[in-house]
């Protein structure tokens, strides 16, 4: 029996769909293999302690953040991907896009991303402003983080670029390009409107810990309530105020 081809699309969306929450369980299993033996000297996988670290040690920090980057923004970002292949497979005029390489373009940008903050981290670490678990030790560091991701949530910046990243039918309308070639450039154009919107909250592991997963997990929850749920622009802005008073907070008592 040939299926409809209404039938098929939608077979072929949840394909899209199923493999989104592959990647995002695989990232956060890899993640939880990574804090249980970052504190063994003996693992291949534990945090570098010195600050002469390795080139194997140097490229399992990448890693590690360009994981935790997948686990933290992709669930984000899954109604856009899923808008995205919705238009492209319904749109009968032989667009001929792809999911997958829109998917890679949004993750190459933070990939990106990952490479800048291991060398930030690598750079403090030098400097003792965190320790080998990624943690700040002084609340000179810690404070003024927390003040300035507060600040930017209040942003006229911010406003913009979170706007888009919840509008997804209005992003595609106003960036569209067909072909494949479009499909990772949207992509790319996508994850720069994300890294806009969600960067400075990424900063912020800094201060608790890169690898404290409790606080990953809430960031996480935070940045998928600012950008899915219907009240997320209020939910994002009192998380400013609450950055700002915490921030001011450790400053004051550190």
């Amino acid at each position: 029996m040939i299926d409809s081809p209404a039938v098929a699309i939608g077979r072929a969306r949840g394909v899209v769909a199923v493999g989104l929450a592959w990647v995002v369980v695989g990232s956060w299993a890899y993640l939880a293999l990574l804090s249980t033996r970052m504190g063994s000297m003996a693992s291949a996988l534990s945090m570098p302690m010195t600050s002469a670290w390795s080139a194997a040690e140097t490229v399992l920090m990448v890693t590690m953040w360009a994981v935790m980057m997948a686990a933290m923004m992709l669930p984000s970002a899954v109604p856009m991907v899923l808008a995205y292949d919705r238009m492209d497979r319904g749109s009968g005029d032989g667009r001929d896009g792809s999911a997958a390489l829109f998917v890679t373009g949004y993750l190459a940008v933070w990939a990106t991303f990952a490479s800048a903050a291991t060398g930030l981290q690598w750079v403090l670490h030098q400097l003792a402003l965190i320790n080998g678990m990624g943690a700040a030790t002084r609340s000179a560091l810690a404070g003024p983080l927390l003040i300035a991701a507060g600040v930017f949530q209040l942003s006229p910046v911010k406003k913009r670029s979170l706007g888009a990243c919840r509008t997804p039918l209005g992003f595609l309308m106003a960036s569209w390009q067909d072909g494949r070639q479009g499909a990772l450039r949207m992509g790319l154009h996508h994850g720069t409107l994300c890294l806009g919107c969600c960067g400075t909250l990424m900063i912020l592991l800094f201060v608790l810990g890169v690898m404290n997963l409790l606080w990953v997990a809430a960031l996480a929850v935070f940045v998928l309530a600012e950008k899915v749920l219907r009240r997320g622009e209020a939910i994002s802005v009192a998380g400013g105020f609450v950055m700002i008073v915490w921030g001011v907070g450790v400053v004051v008592g550190g």
